[in-house]
């Protein structure tokens, strides 16, 4: 019996002793756990007054940082080509004549894309990205994305009304930078969309960036999408009739927000043409008048209601269309203006185009013989596009022919000598060669040979690259 109560005892005891450890071990751990709480609170409360010390140093100095925004041819015709009927049913989607969301410089160096703030770090950022993508580029691929042409022009079809595997397929072969659109293909807005989005959707699968979707679109007389009234958008009136910013603003707002609602991306738009010759006719009403400042300003303004909307704009026809007596529609078309008389007036817009934020700026065809010494066209000077463009204006965006299938080239130039010069004279994108295979053709001939460098194509296709990143994130 005592045997049994002293054994009782000792398991009390040990049990007693046993509960008294775990206490004492959970007691510890909750100790330490309060301490490392306190000091991380402590640790977090010095690091917020350091951030609050910071915003309150970014406020004082004015440089409030801003998150990145995530994103002519004039062929009055309508007609972008001839092609062989191809035997499919749906067929390709395509773009404008008469050549986002993007970015354009303003006076503290930042991007405003459809007013949104791209910082330079951002910039730097989206140029690297452009040069990753070229560098990983074929030799087809570079060449293919400097070319906008017509859906007929990329599937063979007579008329592109529909995007469907023959649009595909033709793009696999044939990754274009862009492709243009007349009023032959857009019959109604549910068609558009869906041909538009589709092209766009195979563009990106296909070569992982968008495909600029133009079209021409100023106003007036030019309106492939307004012209049919099935679109049921409201008509602008030409421009020739803006008589101030306000109204030029809205009427690149209005354009442009139906076009974004479209599925398009590009505006061959506006016309930047100073009106020095009253005896124009091919010009005319689409020029905002004769006197250059006012011709600027309301360019810009329409050109931002454009970017506001998300949509690309294009300054035409450099250097300036409106002195000249000719249509470079049907052939040559020359101004005998001066150099110091093409400054003072028509090249003022295009002066500004860099600051203004144009995406495009497209070659006009017609010549300068008391510049050039000859009938030249400008879209194929070098000393126009590299020297004056580029040099002297200081434009850095991407330069596009205008319709290669024009009078002025395809009467004097074959498709493939035409495509090769305006390259060498300074062109990134060539619009609607008179025949597209062969111009392409030539290119690559031309690099081949060394007649055109692998550098010089390496930058037109980092500016059209450059420019589709931008877009991307708008």
């Amino acid at each position: 019996m005592k045997k049994k109560n002293r054994w009782k005892r000792q398991k009390f005891i040990s049990i007693t002793v046993l509960l008294s450890g775990i206490a004492l071990i959970v007691a510890a751990v909750l100790i330490s756990a309060a301490v490392a709480g306190k000091r991380v609170a402590k640790q977090a409360e010095s690091v917020e007054s350091a951030v609050e010390e910071d915003a309150d140093v970014t406020l004082e100095d004015g440089n409030e940082a801003a998150a990145p925004d995530r994103e002519d041819s004039d062929d009055l015709t309508g007609e972008g080509g001839t092609a062989a009927m191809m035997p499919e049913e749906e067929i390709a989607a395509g773009t404008g004549t008469d050549a986002e969301g993007s970015e354009y410089a303003d006076e503290e160096g930042a991007d405003d894309t459809d007013g949104q703030i791209v910082t330079d770090s951002s910039e730097d950022e989206l140029a690297a990205e452009a040069d990753r993508i070229v560098s990983q580029m074929s030799e087809d691929e570079k060449l293919c994305q400097m070319f906008f042409i017509t859906p007929e022009q990329l599937t063979g079809a007579d008329t592109v009304t529909a995007a469907g595997d023959a649009t595909k397929s033709a793009y696999e072969k044939k990754p274009v930078g862009g492709l243009i659109y007349f009023a032959k293909n857009l019959t109604d807005p549910d068609q558009t969309k869906k041909m538009l989005a589709n092209t766009l959707q195979y563009a990106q699968d296909i070569s992982g960036l968008p495909v600029f979707l133009g079209v021409d679109e100023e106003g007036g007389r030019i309106a492939r999408v307004a012209e049919n009234s099935t679109f049921g958008v409201t008509k602008v009136g030409a421009a020739c009739d803006m008589k101030t910013e306000e109204e030029a603003g809205n009427a690149g707002l209005t354009i442009g927000t139906y076009l974004s609602e479209l599925g398009f991306n590009v505006d061959f738009a506006p016309d930047a043409d100073v009106l020095t010759n009253p005896e124009n006719k091919v010009i005319s009403d689409r020029s905002f008048g004769s006197d250059s400042g006012t011709v600027q300003k309301l360019a810009k303004a329409y050109s931002d209601g454009l970017h506001e909307a998300g949509i690309r704009s294009c300054y035409k026809h450099f250097p300036g269309h409106g002195g000249t007596g000719g249509d470079t529609h049907d052939g040559f078309a020359a101004s005998d203006r001066t150099a110091e008389e093409l400054r003072a007036q028509e090249l003022v817009p295009f002066q500004n185009a860099a600051s203004d934020g144009a995406e495009f700026v497209m070659a006009a065809h017609i010549s300068l013989p008391k510049i050039l010494s000859d009938n030249t066209p400008c879209s194929l000077s070098e000393e126009m596009l590299t020297g004056i463009l580029r040099q002297e204006c200081g434009y850095e965006g991407i330069i596009i022919t205008d319709a290669l299938n024009m009078g002025a080239i395809s009467k004097n130039y074959g498709a493939g000598e035409a495509a090769v010069m305006a390259v060498e004279a300074g062109a990134d994108m060539l619009l609607m060669p008179a025949d597209f295979q062969a111009a392409y053709e030539a290119l690559g001939q031309a690099v081949e040979s060394g007649r055109i460098t692998q550098d010089r194509v390496d930058a037109s296709v980092k500016r059209i690259v450059l420019a589709k990143l931008k877009m991307r994130q708008s």
